[in-house]
């Protein structure tokens, strides 16, 4: 059993809210301790609501003028809880929102709890205490969140809504129509994400692999982060290219906004959706576009559709790529790309630099493979350069060696000391670029 307070700050206002983890029976519950609001509570709180819309004034004015009878302070401040909390907040999942530790919320059946995914149990949804009471408050609410996300409506005519909430989670929700009753599903991110420095503390991957990928990455390499869903894809995309020269031009292109960077110098660039074909804006017209930008880097938040086409011959003019796949080995990753409706070319997958497999085991996010294409008697391979400790068998990596050659630097050593600024925790955007200058 875990148990912590999750801090929620709504208006200027912190409340310390106690949650805890338990486990029964194979089933993982997450419990939120909120303040008691009983009858004369919710009379209060029905009270302050009538006086804001008589006399349109703040919530604070009219606690203060409904409470002048009132000498609980307990009372007043489980009120203004439940007021911030329903009007300013997201209502019944705004402490589960506020965790830093919950990566995801969600509600498949108003008739069942909320679940939420913890960062400490990748992969597993715990069961909340949070609930609707009918199948029209779980569509009011996902209605309203229409009216607070990026500019996209719902309606029956369009009965789904994927948006960005203002604290840049993603939500997906249905009021029905296309689900049994109204669903949805908010992924969060944190507001700083994580470095290959805190991949590295979490296990994800060993040093040797974090410097591999940051030297592979900042020598304009191609890399695919490929593995299945949750498994920490777009996080450790966003940390190599944390890792990018803070000079360098970076473009990134995303359906919607998840990939954050510390860099001055970076164009973000998004999808639209429409009815009408003619305003559409897909992958592959943004990434035609990226080029002409001309970039240092193109970043691809999930590759998908003819976009990767493009991907391949930007990568050909010499700009850096990252993206994501889903696949979850080598032979599932080729049958993929070299066959309908990606159909590319087998050997296109030449200009892959490496191919980085992510995975979940045992309750973590770990790289179970980093693998570079070969051509073998005329057909393309991978080539496994991970030793069975996790680490970079330089020796194995033929990338490397191409990539010496062209910059003429030793990879050995450049390796060594990458790995030495990322243990040391202290890399600069000054060591960063005085390691690149060669």
């Amino acid at each position: 059993m875990d148990n912590y307070v999750v801090p929620v700050s709504i208006e200027g206002f912190t409340f310390k809210v106690p949650v805890s983890i338990t486990t029964k029976e194979n089933t993982y519950y997450y419990i939120v301790k909120e303040p008691k609001c009983d009858t004369q509570c919710l009379d209060l709180k029905s009270r302050v609501i009538e006086i804001m819309r008589q006399r349109n004034t703040t919530i604070l004015d009219a606690v203060n003028n409904a409470i002048r009878n009132t000498s609980s302070k307990q009372l007043v401040e489980s009120v203004v809880y439940y007021l911030l909390r329903d009007l300013k907040g997201y209502g019944p999942i705004t402490v589960p929102l506020s965790d830093m530790n919950i990566e995801e919320v969600e509600l498949n059946n108003w008739l069942h709890p909320i679940t939420v995914v913890h960062r400490d149990l990748p992969g597993i949804r715990l069961v909340t205490n949070i609930r609707f009471n009918s199948e029209i408050e779980a569509k009011d609410f996902i209605m309203s969140i229409s009216k607070r996300g990026l500019p996209r409506s719902i309606s029956l005519l369009k009965p789904y809504l994927e948006t960005i909430l203002p604290e840049g989670h993603r939500f997906t929700g249905t009021i029905g129509e296309i689900t049994i009753g109204p669903t949805f599903s908010i992924r969060k991110f944190p507001p700083q994400p994580l470095t290959l420095e805190e991949l590295m503390l979490k296990e994800t991957l060993k040093p040797s692999a974090a410097a591999y990928l940051w030297l592979i990455a900042e020598l304009k390499g191609f890399i695919m982060i490929t593995g299945p869903m949750s498994s920490g894809k777009t996080t450790l995309l966003s940390a190599i290219a944390s890792k990018l020269p803070t000079y360098s031009k970076i473009v990134t292109i995303e359906d919607t906004p998840e990939i954050r960077l510390p860099h001055p110098h970076w164009i973000r660039m998004f999808t639209r959706e429409s009815d009408d074909e003619k305003s559409r804006i897909e992958m592959f017209d943004l990434v035609k576009l990226a080029v002409r930008y001309r970039p240092d880097y193109i970043i691809v938040g999930e590759v998908r559709g003819e976009e990767v086409h493009a991907l391949f011959q930007a990568s050909a003019l010499g700009h850096g790529m990252l993206t994501t796949f889903h696949a979850s080995s080598p032979e599932e990753l080729l049958i993929r790309l070299t066959n309908p409706p990606l159909n590319v070319n087998p050997g296109n997958l030449q200009l892959l630099t490496t191919v980085v497999f992510t995975a979940i085991r045992n309750g973590k996010r770990i790289i179970t493979n980093i693998a570079e294409p070969e051509i073998n008697n005329g057909e393309i391979e991978f080539k496994n350069v991970l030793t069975g400790t996790g680490d970079i068998d330089i020796e194995r990596s033929m990338k490397l060696k191409i990539l010496s050659k062209a910059y003429g630097i030793d990879v050995k050593e450049e390796l060594i000391r990458r790995e030495r600024m990322l243990r040391s925790n202290k890399v600069t955007d000054y060591e960063i670029e005085e390691v690149i200058q060669w």
